[in-house]
């Protein structure tokens, strides 16, 4: 199961799914109410995802009928506190949920949720021939981090199969760009595409991060998403413009969310980002964007 969304307004039922999602090295975005969970999956597709609809069975139905339309391969689970009713079922599954349950509050509540679709993802450890499972779904062109539980050996899994990690030094007068994207799938997939293209390339996993990472070193460009915890992605890019040192440093923003033309216009003019662009795009789209900026680096 690559990524797991929990979308739960109760504390201690989510921290409760939570933990049980840990134990099984499992990823996971978590929402602390239902209506952030539609912008949240848009941002990260999940694979499995947890409604908890105690609180309120009409918002937890719109919600789920929202995630079906936008994640049609998801596998939804609704679940409330003691016992579903009828009604609760037929409702439920009307709405595009998979399951209809009550609550989960042990491994073996949770494990028959988790047996479909990890088989296909896993992977032989070229160091001690352990065989493991993955936790996010390498996609083409995309490479995937993983570390074999048995000899700790580091591994790049490919769609087609591993490969071993190797780290090059970074060559003189290669462009530094700082991609800034908190979905660790997505920014392998930027890191391959910007690194084949001769760059050399830093990573933040949000705003914050970027900020700590831009006090030490000025790269030549910054790539961000725009939806990110901690700090939102038109807000770093404004503390960039804002800043003396880092006010020439071309921001391309991207996004899978506010994808309409006024989202874009409000990200060049209020936030001065150089650039916009909506995702998913095409991998000579970004690199021409790039060129208009850095037109001496490739």
């Amino acid at each position: 199961m690559g990524n797991i969304l929990i979308a739960d307004d109760k504390n201690e039922s989510r921290a409760r799914l939570q933990g049980l999602l840990e134990s099984q090295r499992l990823r996971m975005i978590t929402a602390c109410n239902l209506g952030m969970a539609v912008p949240m999956a848009l941002s990260d597709p999940p694979d499995l995802i947890f409604l908890n609809m105690s609180r309120s069975r009409e918002e937890a139905w719109t919600v789920c009928q929202a995630l079906r339309k936008s994640c049609p391969k998801a596998r939804i689970l609704l679940w409330v506190e003691g016992d579903p009713t009828d009604e609760d079922i037929a409702l439920g599954r009307e709405a595009g949920a998979d399951e209809v349950t009550s609550e989960i509050r042990d491994q073996s509540d949770l494990s028959k949720f988790l047996e479909v679709g990890l088989a296909e993802y896993s992977v032989t450890c070229p160091q001690c021939e352990n065989v493991f499972s993955l936790q996010e779904r390498p996609v083409p062109g995309a490479r995937v981090e993983a570390q074999c539980p048995q000899c700790d050996f580091l591994i790049g899994v490919l769609h087609h199969g591993p490969e071993a990690v190797t780290v090059d030094p970074p060559i003189n007068g290669q462009a530094k760009i700082l991609v800034v994207e908190d979905t660790k799938l997505f920014r392998a997939y930027l890191t391959d595409i910007l690194t084949a293209a001769g760059f050399d390339v830093m990573t933040a996993q949000d705003g914050v991060e970027a900020l700590e990472y831009l006090m030490q070193d000025l790269p030549d460009l910054v790539i961000t998403d725009v939806l990110m915890p901690r700090m939102h992605g038109f807000d770093l890019c404004r503390r960039i413009k804002d800043h003396p040192e880092t006010a020439s440093v071309p921001v391309i923003m991207m996004t899978q969310v506010y994808t309409r033309e006024h989202h874009a216009q409000e990200a060049r003019g209020l936030y001065r980002a150089d650039d916009y662009i909506t995702k998913p795009f095409e991998r000579e789209d970004l690199l021409a964007r790039i060129r208009r900026f850095l037109p001496h680096s490739m």
